[in-house]
């Protein structure tokens, strides 16, 4: 008997998974700065934001540059979607430090 399952959803190597954020929540833009900085408060220069996967999966810089849709905050693990500005996801207890 065959059962119609799903594939698992990606996990990051950050020790959590994956959580859909809907509807996306927008980055927020600091009035002096012309820096979008995630909810959390991180900014690109600070913690920063690294290319990833829609799933949060860091993806090396060989990759090519039309390839990066998605940024992964590195203070909180939120999944950016770069097009649109929008936060789409974050990883569960992420831990940057692993």
């Amino acid at each position: 008997m065959k059962r119609n399952r799903k594939p698992p959803e990606a996990k990051s190597p950050n020790a959590g998974e994956f959580i859909k954020i809907d509807p996306p929540e927008p980055m927020v833009y600091h009035e002096y700065s012309d820096y979008p900085y995630c909810v959390c408060g991180n900014f690109e220069k600070d913690d920063g934001f690294n290319r990833c996967d829609r799933y949060g999966n860091l993806i090396p810089i060989s990759v090519h540059v039309e390839l990066n849709k998605y940024g992964r905050c590195e203070r909180c693990g939120r999944v950016i979607e770069v097009n649109s500005r929008t936060i789409i996801g974050r990883i569960e207890n992420f831990n940057k430090h692993v």
